[in-house]
């Protein structure tokens, strides 16, 4: 039972006392009160009425007699009036046996009053004329004390309720800052600092509050703390300082989990020759500051091409893997790369190649080595034949066309063609997380992975509908399957569009009994810009949400706090080497003490082998996800 409840409780209860003791005490006068008044009434009637009989007896005049007793009687309240007429031996009856009035009769059978009574002799000097006896009766009393005492009671419930209600307002104003420090402490138990309670007028919570602004500021600190030495490390190992991307061991790193997903695209070589000359003629500080322009440029570029890794690998030369796969669109690419690093160049009499692109499409089985290569050939091609920009002519060419995948895709989710399976999330004690949906389509007896029509969905807009489609269909299987517990992967198309969480939030509300079981994942790359506008959102929905490919991008770790997902999923590039004997898992280690410190569970991606599975297990990671637990079919 809360604080609250308690006092409140205890000072009801007190009062109930106090008023239970005041109404007994008020009752018992009242009723004593009453049977005295009743007392006295009857001594002084029998005294008034045997002075009015006394001439009657005298005269032995009965009838006389009876009329002054009747005449008594009817303008009293008694319940007997005798006169024994001792010469005659004759008595004089008038009796009232009805009930109390006006009062339940559950009351009158308490028996609280006898009613009083007196009996005196009647005398003339020393004759004795009669015996009289009056009785009076208790309706009246009755009646008075229920009355009283009833209006007695309806005044204390209606206080009761009063002050009820102040009580109620008095300790929610005077506990408000308890009902702070409550929440407070719920949030630094789930890791979420940040939140200062303003400081009350009392002075113990005062002091209490204090204390727990302190405490939850320091812990903040040290979250952001773990947070930059992460980020230190990180940059540090992948980062060319120079231009601010990262380096040739950024990209070999990423490049694993990027070839391991099957996703194709393409490798993007890029040699600025501008900075060779610019070295030559204006030296070390007019080159570095191209660099830097270059690079920032170049990052806006492959923004606008969706999931990308960008390096410098070396003092000219940069590298790009990105998700585009059709030759025209690449071409394209490279002549807008070629176009804006000429554009940085003011002087409009120089002439010279700016700068030079080759470009590689991924295949299937490519390495990352081999993939330069054949940029590398496609570079010395474009500079032998001075024509900018060259895509390899060797690929391999798709089964379908983009617009044979778009009608596919629609056609899939008109009809509810998708085929759904799922890989477990496994801890290293042997238990199960969650599970991770996969999305496929059956075309011609092959089942065709989600990475073949997701570029396809976001180019036509297509990424909304589907994601909408997977979460509904993942619901109603966790409808029907109570056992589940389903991860969908939500495109970053749709993350950054405001009408797809309202809907989102409708399909959520009518699936309200399962909808806890129901996990989103997001990319890293939807945080990589404007991840502010996804805060809102995110913390409105109703369910756990986590980050996929979490690494990819830098300086995100230092936002985790104020993200607050229920797990990262730790990128290929970061735990794929963790086998090699030189490799240096400091990075990876302070990656995941950051993210435990904001109370996030750290998966790793892609494990395919037992070994793996007892290496990251040393690493602080809390579970992990691979082909060493193969895909299930759901339906």
């Amino acid at each position: 039972m809360t604080l609250y409840r308690q006092l409140l409780l205890t000072m009801l209860l007190l009062f109930a006392l106090l008023f239970v003791s005041a109404y007994s005490v008020q009752f018992s006068s009242t009723r004593s009160y009453l049977a005295q008044q009743q007392e006295f009434m009857v001594i002084n009637t029998v005294t008034s009425l045997g002075l009015a009989l006394t001439p009657y007896l005298e005269n032995d005049d009965a009838v006389g007699a009876e009329s002054v007793i009747n005449a008594m009687f009817d303008g009293g309240y008694y319940r007997k009036v005798e006169l024994r007429l001792l010469a005659s031996n004759t008595t004089i009856t008038r009796e009232n046996t009805a009930p109390p009035q006006r009062v339940p009769a559950w009351f009158s059978d308490l028996d609280l009053f006898e009613g009083g009574h007196h009996q005196a002799v009647l005398t003339s000097g020393w004759l004795q004329l009669g015996q009289l006896y009056v009785e009076g009766h208790t309706g009246h009393a009755y009646y008075q004390l229920w009355r009283g005492m009833s209006w007695l009671a309806t005044w204390f419930v209606v206080s009761f309720v009063l002050v009820w209600i102040l009580l109620v307002l008095a300790l929610r104003h005077l506990l408000k800052p308890l009902h702070s420090i409550e929440e407070q402490a719920r949030e630094i138990e789930l890791h979420h600092f940040g939140k200062r309670i303003p400081l009350p007028a009392t002075r113990e919570l005062r002091q209490v509050v204090s204390a727990i602004n302190g405490m939850s500021g320091k812990l903040e600190r040290q979250f952001e703390e773990q947070a930059f030495e992460a980020e230190r490390l990180r940059h540090r190992a992948f980062m060319d300082n120079t231009s601010g991307l990262g380096n040739r061991a950024w990209l070999m790193a990423q490049s694993q989990g990027w070839l391991g997903d099957g996703r194709g695209g393409a490798v993007v070589l890029v040699s600025a020759r501008v900075l060779d000359w610019l070295y030559r003629e204006e030296g070390f500080e007019a080159r570095d500051q191209m660099t830097r322009v270059i690079g920032k440029n170049l990052r806006q570029l492959c923004r606008d091409h969706g999931e990308h890794v960008l390096a410098r690998i070396s003092a000219t030369e940069y590298a790009m893997l990105v998700s585009e796969s059709d030759p025209a669109s690449l071409k394209q690419l490279g002549e807008a790369i070629n176009r804006q690093i000429a554009e940085l160049v003011k002087d409009p009499d120089d002439d010279r190649e700016m700068s030079m692109v080759g470009i590689a499409l991924v295949q299937p089985g490519d390495e990352i080595g081999r993939l330069l290569t054949r940029a590398d050939h496609a570079l010395n091609r474009a500079h032998m034949d001075e024509t900018g920009v060259v895509v390899e002519a060797h690929q391999q060419r798709e089964r379908l066309g983009r617009l044979q995948w778009k009608q596919l895709l629609e056609q899939a989710l008109e009809e509810d063609g998708f085929e759904l399976s799922a890989q477990a999330v496994m801890g290293f004690q042997g238990e199960r997380y969650h599970e991770e949906v996969f999305v496929s389509i059956r075309r011609e007896g092959i089942a065709y992975g989600a990475d073949n029509f997701l570029p396809v969905a976001e180019q036509f807009g297509l990424g909304e509908r589907l994601d909408l489609h997977v979460v509904a269909r993942a619901l109603r299987m966790l409808e029907s399957r109570n056992e589940l517990k389903l991860a969908v992967n939500l495109t970053r198309q749709s993350c950054h569009q405001e009408g797809f969480w309202r809907k989102l939030s409708q399909i959520l509300e009518r699936y309200e009994p399962v909808r806890d079981r129901l996990l989103l994942e997001l990319p890293e790359s939807a945080f990589a810009v404007g991840w502010e506008r996804l805060i809102a959102p995110l913390s409105g929905l109703k369910v756990d949400w986590g980050v996929d490919h979490f690494g990819r991008h830098f300086d995100l770790l230092v936002h985790l706090g104020k993200l607050r997902p229920k797990y990262v999923k730790l990128d290929q590039g970061y735990t794929s080497q963790v086998q090699q004997p030189d490799y240096n898992d400091a990075f990876l280690a302070a990656v995941c003490r950051a993210a435990h410190s904001m109370g996030a569970l750290t998966i790793a991606s892609r494990v395919e082998t037992g070994d793996q599975v007892e290496r990251l297990k040393t690493l602080h990671i809390d579970a992990y996800q691979g082909y060493v637990s193969p895909p299930g079919r759901l339906c």
